[in-house]
């Protein structure tokens, strides 16, 4: 006879396996990752909700499957060596490519387990997998941009430093400690601070070109920037540092920097500020010489002053009977009055007074002849052009007084108009001379036979600017011919050579201002000139 007490234990225990059973699978079927459980025959015995959206399956159409036809498996290694390491120690994991039932691929991280009977025997296997398919797609790509930038970075020709200015962040933040507010406003009066700088900043990398271009191994390279770093170029590196803390993305400008032989040449320093960098304490730097560039610019400067010396020359050979007037005037009246001082010592009675006069007028008279003389020859010097503060009024006063025969012998009136409150312009004296002596003989020439003939030069100020204009009431300028004008070799004038404009467009454009021409509103020509005032 059975006992029923004992039935009715091993019936009570049966169901709270089976209980026990149901509410991990309801567990298992409740978390996000894909779960699924196999027989030792690869048949698929339990699919959960994860595995559902994950693969695409429904679990109807999963359960009974095998996982490796269902889901085309592509294993990282030979299947038969996982499962010995399944049995061996109860667990496996990796990567698997598998096949979503839409025909999508999708990588997955999974984790085997085999569980066994109370004997220990293998009853089944428990797969939890997770889809990795977006972060290894980041990744590759993030390896691939890596290993792009890498090239680019050692392939151009462009000399690229990586720096590492962690240093130069602990020095502003040590600053920030002591109560500095406005570093700009420290830096200025503290301007050793900026080589302290310069030397936290560290080199960590540098490209091919760079290695080239400062003349030593990529090791020399490496380390604090100081080395290559002049006194001369401080102010710029100063600067690129207040463009990061103002949050600029960007900041350029014209250095000098100095080879590994202590050399210096001229570059164009670029550094950009992206916000990863930042974060990392990184930032890239790029270099390119332009010592070509910046010779050729001076040849340029050299030839175009060479030009308007030839030009200012010519001009001279124009005024050649105006600086003749000019000289015999003075040479007139010192022969003049040194014939009268020898009247007044030969009469009978000398009058040492009146000829104390004479001599007197005899030495104003030098003294203006040689303050001509003086004109002219800075007018045909050949010295390079200086930057000094002019006063504009007086500079046109003296260019004016070469043109008087010229303007007696073309019957011209001239009228100055210059306003007291022009101020000054920061430039070469001499060459804004030959500009307004170079306008005023055009106008004047425009003018022949006409029947009014007036030559006007007009300063005034307007804000932070000085104005001068020449206007004569010639036949005036055709709006079409108004750009025309100012081009190399074009002329209106049948033996001219169309370079007296061109050359004043250049002088003008060289002391940071403009010129122009346009008809004037009573007739005739205006050409207008706008210079910086002087700061």
């Amino acid at each position: 006879m059975i006992d029923s007490s004992s039935a009715l234990f091993a019936l009570a225990a049966t169901e709270d396996l089976e209980r026990r059973r149901q509410d991990l699978a309801e567990m298992l079927d409740a978390a996000h990752d894909a779960i699924f459980v196999s027989d030792l025959e690869g048949r698929i015995t339990f699919w959960n909700r994860g595995a559902a959206a994950l693969y695409g399956h429904a679990r109807q159409e999963a359960l009974g499957e095998r996982p490796d036809a269902l889901l085309n498996t592509r294993y990282p290694d030979e299947i038969e060596a996982i499962r010995k390491q399944l049995i061996e120690t109860g667990h496996w994991e990796g990567e698997l490519v598998r096949d979503t039932a839409h025909g999508q691929s999708v990588i997955v991280d999974g984790r085997w387990t085999l569980r066994r009977d109370a004997d220990g025997a293998p009853i089944e296997v428990l797969e939890t997998g997770r889809d990795v398919t977006a972060s290894r797609k980041a990744a590759l790509e993030l390896k691939y941009s890596e290993y792009r930038y890498s090239n680019v970075f050692r392939a151009m020709a462009v000399s690229f430093w990586e720096l590492d200015f962690n240093g130069l962040g602990d020095l502003l933040a040590a600053l920030q400690k002591q109560g500095v507010t406005d570093i700009r406003a420290h830096v200025a009066a503290h301007p050793e601070i900026v080589r302290r700088m310069i030397e936290s900043s560290i080199v960590v990398d540098v490209n091919d070109k760079s290695v080239q271009l400062f003349g030593a191994p990529r090791e020399a390279l490496l380390g604090s920037v100081s080395r290559f770093w002049p006194r001369s170029s401080e102010g710029v590196f100063a600067e690129s540092v207040f463009a990061a803390l103002e949050r600029r993305h960007s900041y350029e400008a014209e250095a000098r920097f100095c080879k590994a032989d202590g050399s210096e040449f001229d570059a164009l320093f670029t550094t950009c500020y992206p916000r990863d960098g930042v974060k990392r304490g990184t930032v890239l730097v790029g270099i390119v010489d332009i010592s070509d560039r910046i010779a050729a610019q001076d040849a340029l400067r050299r030839a175009e002053a060479d030009l308007a010396h030839a030009a200012r020359v010519s001009t001279l050979g124009e005024l050649t009977a105006s600086i003749a007037h000019e000289v015999n005037q003075p040479l007139a009246a010192i022969v003049t009055n040194g014939e009268a001082g020898l009247r007044w010592i030969d009469r009978p009675a000398p009058d040492l007074e009146e000829a104390r006069a004479a001599m007197q007028r005899m030495i104003a008279e030098g003294q203006r002849a040689s303050e001509i003389i003086a004109r002219i020859r800075a007018l045909a010097s050949n010295k390079d052009p200086q930057r000094d503060l002019i006063a504009l009024n007086a500079a046109i006063e003296d260019a004016t007084l070469l043109l008087k025969r010229e303007l007696m012998s073309h019957d011209v009136r001239m009228i100055l108009a210059l306003s007291p409150d022009t101020g000054a312009v920061n430039g070469d004296r001499i060459q804004l001379q030959q500009v307004v002596i170079n306008l005023a003989l055009n106008a004047i020439q425009a003018m022949a036979g006409r029947p009014s003939r007036d030559l006007t030069i007009a300063t005034r100020r307007r804000g932070e600017e000085v104005v001068l204009d020449v206007v004569d009431t010639g036949p005036g300028v055709p709006p079409e011919n108004a750009k025309a004008l100012f081009n190399a070799f074009y002329s209106t004038k049948p033996a001219g050579m169309g370079m007296g404009l061109s050359i004043c467009k250049s002088i003008v454009e060289g002391h940071g201002g403009s010129i122009a021409a346009e008809g004037a509103p009573g007739g005739g020509a205006r050409f207008r000139v706008i210079l910086p005032s002087a700061r």
